[in-house]
């Protein structure tokens, strides 16, 4: 059987690096530089994690790093999750339990329930969760979709209008998300077989980039943000193209009857057209990131270096903000 795939950049020298992720992680917290940042994560599964050595506890292992330390300094963390076992709604809560400061009340994460996943979230859960310092935010169904019956069984996959109904409602979380946030976070991502206008994670940074908010691809963990790191380089991955993500019947004919309603373009030409406005230098500028740090970050695996770059970049935000006043 083929070893589990090292990501953790510790190597032979393990005490080493042991005791300098600890220093790291001491001495931001003492500083509390990321103090009053919002960060919103995006953050999937995706097809390609088989194909690179990798599977899902990859994907949690870097997101529980980078939680830990965005909230030991102070950060919060947004995120619109499914309370479903394998997601990473509970996982956030648990950590911001964890790594609140003594005495402190305030929330330290923040999780968007828009309709449908809002159905599942009891009382008891809501409870729950501000026990744990986390605040359960419930998006209301966009005025703009009328009257929605709730306790009906939706069809997203087979019925146009559903699909429409839960694009719209990811789409205005999505929009809300970014114009909270100061930065977001991306990595991994379907791109294909998801329920939205997009791919989540491309969803999600159209509407931070159109905020004018930092985004950080961390691309070596393939899907939809690698796909994202490709376009910022001037390149067209296949994913994002018409012909890549309109290859069905029912795609094609969501796509011709709402286009024209749809919140964002879901025309990939066009897509691409905004995208390619944000070219390397110009996401180097807006993350505080070096344009050969941001390079390390589109490809590396390695959760300390990952850690330490996002980190850099999040404190530059700080610096030239009024969030550090």
């Amino acid at each position: 059987m083929e070893a589990e795939k090292n990501i953790s950049g510790i190597s032979e020298n393990l005490a080493e690096s042991i005791a300098e992720q600890k220093e790291l992680e001491a001495k931001s917290r003492q500083k509390g530089v990321l103090n009053g940042i919002r960060v919103a994560v995006s953050i999937s599964d995706n097809e390609d994690l088989e194909l690179l050595g990798l599977s899902t506890h990859h994907l949690k292992d870097v997101m529980i790093e980078l939680a830990r330390y965005i909230m030991a300094n102070g950060g919060k963390l947004l995120y619109g999750g499914h309370l479903k076992n394998e997601g990473f709604t509970k996982l956030f809560a648990e950590l911001s339990y964890q790594y609140k400061f003594l005495n402190d009340k305030s929330f330290r994460f923040v999780n968007y329930f828009p309709f449908p996943n809002s159905i599942s979230l009891t009382l008891e859960m809501r409870a729950d969760f501000v026990k744990q310092q986390v605040e359960p935010f419930v998006i209301e169904i966009p005025p703009h979709l009328g009257e929605i019956d709730k306790n009906r069984k939706y069809n997203p996959f087979n019925n146009i209008e559903d699909r429409y109904i839960f694009s719209e409602c990811f789409s205005d979380m999505r929009r809300l998300m970014a114009n909270e946030s100061n930065a977001r976070i991306l990595l991994g991502g379907k791109q294909s077989n998801y329920l939205g206008y997009l791919p989540g994670i491309i969803e999600e940074a159209y509407y931070s980039l159109k905020a004018n908010k930092p985004i950080y691809i961390i691309g070596g963990f393939g899907g939809a943000a690698k796909s994202l790191s490709n376009v910022i380089q001037g390149n067209v991955p296949k994913e994002l193209t018409n012909e890549f993500q309109y290859s069905n019947s029912f795609i094609q004919e969501f796509k011709n009857v709402y286009s024209d309603k749809a919140s964002v373009p879901i025309d990939y030409n066009d897509l691409l057209d905004f995208l390619n406005q944000f070219q390397l230098e110009i996401l180097s500028d807006m993350n505080g990131l070096t344009v050969d740090e941001n390079l390390v970050l589109f490809e590396s695996q390695n959760i300390h270096e990952i850690v330490i770059l996002i980190m850099k970049g999040l404190k530059k935000i700080i610096e030239k903000t009024s969030l550090n006043k």
